[in-house]
């Protein structure tokens, strides 16, 4: 047998080796804290609805803008829940009170539960961020039943990016119902340029807007056209149909009555009195209650004056961004007493109304966004229109 000299381990190596151990243990123990250690036992809050063997072995984890805290935020600080992101272990799930701040654990059934909770700071709806403007020289309740706020005026900053194409916000209306009964305040915008500068209401010349020429295009051929991501911003809406046929005199032909006229039920015989889909066109109220009136008539003599008499008094239209001086336009308001007419806004700035067949009208698209849309940009100028998102 060969024998061999024994060799005396070097020190240097061992110790290099132990170093190169305790790093590698280090290295796992800051993982493994980041990963579970992180998790915050609450053996002492009573927020559990379920029954465990041990009911205190619970842990948390928060997250604010997605870095991980040992608490989570405070009431007041700008931050809401993230629903999607926050998730629990073991089948359990997070009931997070906004009213109160506080979190309920709810079918937790075993030991060793883990909830993570992200919470993001809160951007308000684009409905929240024109509400929070109040009444300005831009913007006016209108004093109706529903209270909507709407921009006025002969030129205000209510530009807005959709679709790649510039619209404006006509204001925020509220009791919109989506069609199946389920009712929310929503922001109502119009397209800037014309779909068509000469169109007919319906080429069938029955006004019926069910089943008229231009419903569907706009809601076939126009929609189709919508991309994302405005197209999931929108949704149906259910649509007022009601007509009107005596419109003429201060007593019966202002903005207000308009404003009935449209949700009530006089039309011709036979017609519906609602439509639910997703475009549709402005009404003779939206016309009405834009104008802000000037120095020779001002916004309330302008509401008290029927809008087939504007075109006597030229600051009611000229002061009204709704005004197209260079096209007569469509509305969506039949006439109740006349099988083929439709009411329009004539480009000499009054209302009236002509048979739905004629091609020679204009028709601007006029949609209500969804609840959830957000303003992510802009400032409401025609050079910087508001940008959306969800």
């Amino acid at each position: 047998m060969k024998l061999e000299k024994f060799k005396q381990r070097d020190p240097k190596k061992i110790g290099i080796t132990i170093f190169t151990v305790v790093c590698i243990l280090l290295v796992a123990g800051v993982f493994f804290y980041t990963s579970f250690a992180s998790f915050e036992s609450k053996e002492t809050y009573n927020i559990m609805e379920g029954t465990v063997t041990n009911p205190g072995d619970i842990y948390f984890a928060f997250y604010i803008d997605d870095k991980i805290t040992k608490t989570m935020p405070q009431k007041g600080e700008g931050y809401v829940l993230d629903k999607e992101k926050t998730t629990c272990t073991n089948g359990a799930s997070i009931d997070f009170n906004e009213t109160d701040w506080s979190v309920k654990v709810l079918n937790m059934t075993k030991a060793y539960t883990k909830c993570t909770l992200y919470f993001k700071k809160y951007v308000p709806t684009a409905v929240e961020t024109i509400l929070a403007k109040g009444e300005t020289e831009e913007l006016a309740y209108d004093n109706t039943t529903d209270n909507n706020l709407r921009y006025i005026g002969a030129n205000p900053n209510n530009y807005v990016q959709f679709n790649n194409e510039l619209w404006r916000i006509i204001g925020v209306f509220n009791n919109i119902d989506d069609g199946t009964g389920t009712k929310e305040t929503r922001l109502k915008i119009i397209r800037y340029e014309s779909y068509n500068t000469g169109i007919a209401w319906n080429t069938d010349n029955v006004n019926d807007w069910t089943t008229g020429s231009l419903q569907q295009e706009l809601n076939g051929t126009y929609l189709e056209s919508i991309t994302s991501p405005s197209k999931e911003m929108i949704g149906n809406t259910k649509w007022n149909l009601g007509g009107a046929d005596s419109y003429t005199s201060s007593s019966n032909g202002l903005a207000s009555h308009w404003y009935i006229y449209e949700r009530g039920t006089k039309v011709y015989s036979g017609r519906p009195t609602e439509w639910t889909g997703k475009v549709g066109l402005m009404y003779p109220s939206d016309y009405g209650y834009a104008t802000s009136g000037g120095s020779g008539v001002d916004r309330e003599m302008c509401l008290n004056t029927a809008l087939s008499h504007w075109y006597d008094y030229a600051d009611c239209k000229n002061n009204d961004w709704l005004s197209d001086r260079a096209n007569s336009q469509w509305t969506l308001t039949p006439h109740s007493s006349d099988w083929g007419g439709a009411i329009y806004m004539d480009a000499s700035g009054h209302i009236s109304y002509y048979s739905v067949n004629i091609a020679g009208y204009a028709a601007l698209p006029t949609l209500y966004l969804n609840s959830n849309v957000k303003i992510s940009g802009g400032d409401g100028t025609k050079e910087s229109p508001f940008t959306l998102s969800l």
